[in-house]
Order: structure tokens, then sequence, then C-alpha cells
């Protein structure tokens, strides 16, 4: 089924316009005819403009689908509008309408389509996977059966706001560090392989033997002119097998295993995906789920493969009937708090408002670790950038004044 755009008139000679699901634009003018409308325009829903992209192959075509940052906008104008008695497919067409990216628009008309011809929402959204993940739909769901849609909705949006802050913080935090490396590292290659060559040959017609640390940057840009480019290639391919590798379940594991060992980095993972997971849980529960399924939907925002199989052995025991708590409590890979707050939430019947406020506690505590990490990172960039160069310079000046002493002599 495609979805088309279609302009047309109906018995009243008024103009409508709408979107339909059909196997072709015949069919859609047919079925446009049974309702009593008279077809002027039918288009395939974000059609795209012929040229090279239409003759690539399905495999160099993107999946049509809403960005992270788009999607959290979107929910939250779908929240505000159902809030206001808006009905669904109203609100759907209208951000349709309005949306200036086309793959934007044409996800939100096939959803609407699907609303028009008595799909639910949440079921609706399952069919683009590609923007709607199971938590969103999950979320949607039980703001469905609860007759609260736009309530739930706006903690959706909440959600995903919260978790876009996460990602710009983390990309912010990244940003800098690896600009200022690539500089180093581009300075320094520079330096070995344009300029130490030219100055160190001008010493060769003296015959004097070289102090040992020009020997050694002699050697090391000698080494990057020869096989530089081998050096390149063999990095881009182990980096490129290491991405594939990581596709591999027991690969990833292990990789995944791995990092929550080391002492820094290990508890900077375990916050962030901890965050994650109380958050969207949270909002599940204060939307109505039952805990199980909110748990159930919660672990898809887990990206540590270890803290993920935990978090389902834990799931397990609360489906054998053990308490969400004393099931939390168990799984080393969290931190202690979450559990803690959750037997707190258990015991006041406020479990999805603990679990926002161990998100908060832990997405405050990773900016706090951020800024002190960068705080240290930073300069050490600049310290060994500033080593390399100045044992390059060193390495040239030694023997200029090897020579003046030996001229002076």
């Amino acid at each position: 089924m495609q979805a088309f755009e279609y302009s047309a008139i109906d018995r009243d000679g008024k103009t409508r316009q709408g979107t339909i699901s059909a196997e072709g634009a015949q069919e859609a003018r047919r079925t446009l005819l049974s309702r009593q409308l008279y077809a002027t325009e039918i288009k395939p829903t974000g059609a795209r403009k012929a040229g090279l992209t239409s003759m690539l192959p399905n495999l160099f075509q993107r999946e049509e689908k809403i960005s992270s940052k788009d999607l959290a906008l979107v929910t939250r104008q779908m929240a505000t509008m159902i809030e206001a008695a808006s009905p669904v497919e109203e609100v759907l067409g209208a951000l349709a309408q309005q949306a200036q990216k086309p793959e934007t628009r044409a996800v939100l008309s096939r959803v609407r389509t699907n609303v028009m011809e008595g799909m639910r929402l949440s079921r609706a959204m399952e069919q683009e996977k590609a923007t709607f993940d199971t938590l969103y739909c999950s979320m949607v769901a039980a703001g469905e059966a609860s007759g609260a849609l736009g309530a739930v909705l706006a903690r959706v949006a909440e959600h995903r706001e919260k978790s876009e802050e996460t990602r710009s913080k983390i990309q912010s935090a990244l940003i800098y560090p690896a600009v200022l490396m690539t500089v180093a590292i581009g300075v320094v290659t520079a330096l070995m392989v344009l300029v130490v060559p030219k100055v160190v040959a001008q010493f060769d017609s003296f015959g004097s033997e070289l102090p040992v640390l020009t020997q050694i940057v002699v050697a090391v840009s000698e080494f990057l002119t020869n096989y530089g480019l081998l050096l390149a290639v063999a990095i881009a391919l182990l980096v490129l097998g290491f991405s594939v590798a990581m596709r591999r379940d027991r690969f990833r594991y292990a990789v995944h295993a791995r990092m929550l060992a080391l002492p820094l980095v290990g508890r900077l993972i375990r916050s962030v995906n901890a965050a994650r997971f109380s958050r969207a849980f949270g909002t599940l529960v204060l939307g109505g789920s039952p805990a199980l399924e909110a748990l159930v939907a919660a672990k898809e925002t887990i990206r540590n493969d270890p803290i993920k199989t935990a978090v389902i052995d834990a799931i397990s025991r609360v489906r054998e009937g053990g308490g969400v708590a004393n099931s939390l409590r168990q799984v080393d890979a969290l931190p202690p708090m979450l559990g803690y707050m959750a037997a707190a939430g258990e015991r006041s019947g406020q479990l999805g408002t603990m679990m926002h406020k161990v998100a908060d506690y832990l997405e405050s505590e990773f900016d706090g670790f951020t800024k002190s990490a960068l705080s240290l990172l930073e300069p050490m960039i600049v310290i060994m950038m500033g080593g390399l160069v100045g044992a390059i310079v060193m390495s040239i000046m030694l023997p200029i004044l090897r020579l003046n002493s030996l001229v002076l002599s």
C-alpha cells in the first residue's frame, strides 16, 4: 500500500484535501469516487523529484524517517493540540502540512491515513518502525488505554527532549577534544612529513653523527613518508572491521563488558544508561502502564548489552512474582540508588515520580562528571601537543647547536 495526497471536489462543489492509502493512483481515484469525491489531483505522499537518486538501487536510498530532534518537536506539538481537544487525524494533518522536511511530511501523512482508516494511533505508529520505537508506541498505547492521550504525549515529549538534551551534552563533551586531537595529529604529521625531511637533509652533507633525539624523529619521519598511506589504510580497515564485528552479539557484549570495567568510563556508561532507563520507566508508569509492561518497554533505552541483559533477568523475576525494587536491586550494573528509590516509590505509591527523580540526579551527576573530565582532558591534549612539537623543534635545533659549537671551536 502507498499513501497518496489528493485534492477533490465533493457533491456540493467544495474542495476537499487529504491522504488516502491505495495500491496505485487508479485505485485511489476509484476509492475517492466511491466516497462521492471527484479527484482533481493525486500524487504520492512525499514524492521526490526525479534525478540521480531515483535511479540508485534501494541499498543506497535512505529510509524515510523523522529525525530524533524533529520527533521531539512534533511530539510536543501533538501533545499541545490533542490536549486542546483537537481530533487526532486533524492534528496529524496539520503537522504534516506545516512540516518543512519531506520525510517528516511523508511519515505523518502515512500515520494519518492509517488513523483515518480506523487504526489506533499507537498501531499506526508501529507501522513506521524507523521513526517510532517500541518505547514510544508503548507510551502512546498506554495513553489511549487510560483516555489521557494528550497528557501522556506531553510526558513522551518531555522524555524525548531530555534524551535529546543528554545526547547533545555527550556530543558537546566530545566535539572539542576530538577537534583538538585532530588538529594536533595534523600539525605533528605535517611537521614530520613536510618539514623534518627537508631540514635534516641539510645535515647529511656534514657527515657528523646526529643526536639521538634527531635520529628518532628522522626515523619516524621516514616511516610516515614511506608507509603513511598504508598506515592510514590499515587504520581505516581496522575501524571498518571493528564496526562490522560490533554487529555480532558475543563480540559486542565482550566490548561493552570491558568498557564497564574501566574506572571512569564505566561509571559514566552506568549513569547515562540508568538515567535513560529510569526516565522511560517513570514516564510509562505515570502514563498508566503496568510496572511489568513499563519495564519491558523501558529496557529498550539501554545501549549497553551487559546492563540490558541484567535488566532482562530482573524483568523475569518480576514476571515470576518478585517486586520491582527487589529485582532492580539485584542488578549490580545499575547504580544502587535506583533500587532504593524504586522501593521508596513502591511504598509511597509514587514509583513513576521517584524514577524521574533518579533520572534527574543521575543526569546532574553526568553533567558534573563531564565538566570535570573536560577540565582535565583539554590541558592534557594541549600539553601532549606542545611536547610533541617541542621534541620536533629540539631535534632540529640540536644539530644546529652542535654545528655552531664545532665552528666556534
